[in-house]
């Protein structure tokens, strides 16, 4: 009968915390013996901000609210006791790794072996010395605190490592630019000379028509026709190549996304042709604020992904098939490039934008594609965000600011189309 009434008393009377010095460490005290409560805050309020507790409940709730340095718990206590409080303060991840001293009167080999077994960091045995009680709790205090550092300091070290990541990311990224246009500069010069001699042929051709029987005529002019588009789309890459390849020519502009998205139809062409059905669906007049080359490379890379996906799928029912979508939306220009391919777990779509992050088997890639991507579209203030479905589908979404002043800029003559396998 008498036991609720103390209960109710002890609540009325839970001490009531007066932190000071906050540069100090905290040490929490669950004692419920008023004479040794005041006795180890005497102790150590000199150099610690003391927070006491009268049972192992509220030792629980004080510890989980003020995160003390260092927890000097009672072994026996009413509501929970010392032993249970530390167990339960170790299954909480906010208190797992404060420092826990049990405090008890028994010192036998099975009471040490029971507090350490609960999570107890130290162990001292009433009566103790204040020197003794000094230096354990000085002791499990520092330690805390250089565990604090080391894991502060390892959070910079992964920072650091991080940053050297994206540096490495840049310099690769860089040197195959480089690397790419002197491999262009020559394969342009190597190109252009045939392309000259054919192009001299065919007018030769031309003139020679008028020589055939009427009945013939028909059919040669077909075969010059072709030999002619033939040469036009060659003559189209090797321009799109010489733009590529000067990587000095960094100036941003306000570019139609149409010849973006042709642009890079044009190099993965050999990717595309009768594989994969791509849908083109761009209006005239969309216009993204950048640098073309380097936008051509965000969608090379992006198509590029969806080319490998769709590989990696068994079709049954419908076609490999790639949409690319242009829409102003917002007052932001909208890119979209999505493909039925095989997915992205769930689990990897949080890291696909970082560095050397690669599902593909080794020697297929190096992870630096959408990274680059990434680094790209944030550079011309847009962003850019993934959804799929694993076996159904992938979508990427860019979006960047519209230009400012998009009347004055001429509409592209290419309109859009829709390529069927």
């Amino acid at each position: 009968e008498l036991f609720p009434a103390i209960t109710s008393i002890r609540d009325s009377v839970r001490p009531v915390e007066t932190l000071r010095d906050s540069r100090l460490p905290k040490v929490l005290i669950a004692d419920d013996e008023p004479d040794m409560l005041r006795f180890l805050r005497s102790q150590l309020q000199t150099h610690y901000q003391i927070i006491e507790a009268v049972d192992g409940q509220q030792a629980i709730d004080k510890a989980s609210q003020f995160l003390p340095d260092v927890i000097l718990l009672d072994m026996m206590m009413p509501e929970k006791d010392g032993l249970q409080a530390c167990r339960e303060l170790r299954e909480r991840t906010p208190t797992r790794s404060i420092p826990v001293i049990l405090l008890t009167a028994r010192a036998d080999e099975e009471t040490k072996l029971n507090a350490l077994a609960a999570g107890a960091s130290d162990f001292l045995p009433k009566p103790f010395s204040t020197t003794e009680l000094h230096v354990r709790v000085k002791n499990l205090v520092e330690s805390l605190h250089f565990q604090r550092q080391l894991a502060r300091n390892n959070q910079q070290l992964e920072e650091t490592i991080e940053r050297l990541k994206e540096t490495e990311t840049q310099l690769v990224q860089a040197e195959k630019l480089a690397s790419l246009g002197r491999m262009s500069a020559g394969i342009i010069h190597e190109i252009n000379n045939p392309l000259n001699y054919a192009s001299t042929g065919l007018y030769t051709l031309r003139q020679k028509g008028a020589l055939l029987a009427p009945g013939e005529r028909t059919e040669y002019e077909e075969v010059l026709r072709d030999i002619e588009e033939g040469l036009e789309r060659v003559r189209g890459i090797v321009m799109d190549l010489r733009s590529f390849s000067h990587c000095e020519n960094e100036k941003i502009d306000p570019v139609p996304v149409r010849e973006i998205v042709q642009t890079t139809l044009r190099f993965l062409s050999h990717e595309l042709k009768d594989q994969v059905e791509v849908t083109v669906d761009v209006p005239p007049d969309q216009l993204v604020e950048g640098n073309k080359n380097k936008l051509v490379q965000v969608l090379v890379n992006l198509v590029q992904n969806s080319v490998d996906a769709l590989k990696r799928k068994a079709f049954d029912t419908d076609n490999p098939a790639i949409r690319l979508e242009g829409r102003m939306e917002g007052g932001k220009s909208v890119i979209v490039v999505q493909d039925n391919g095989e997915g992205i777990d769930a689990k990897n779509l949080d890291k696909i934008f970082d560095p050397f992050f690669t599902t593909k088997d080794v020697g297929e890639g190096m992870g630096l594609g959408l990274s680059i991507v990434y680094r790209i579209v944030q550079q011309f203030g847009g962003v850019i965000r993934v959804q799929s479905e694993r076996g159904r589908y992938t979508r990427f979404t860019l979006e960047f600011p519209a230009p400012a002043n998009p009347a004055r800029y001429a509409e592209p003559p290419v309109p859009a189309e829709s390529k069927q396998p």
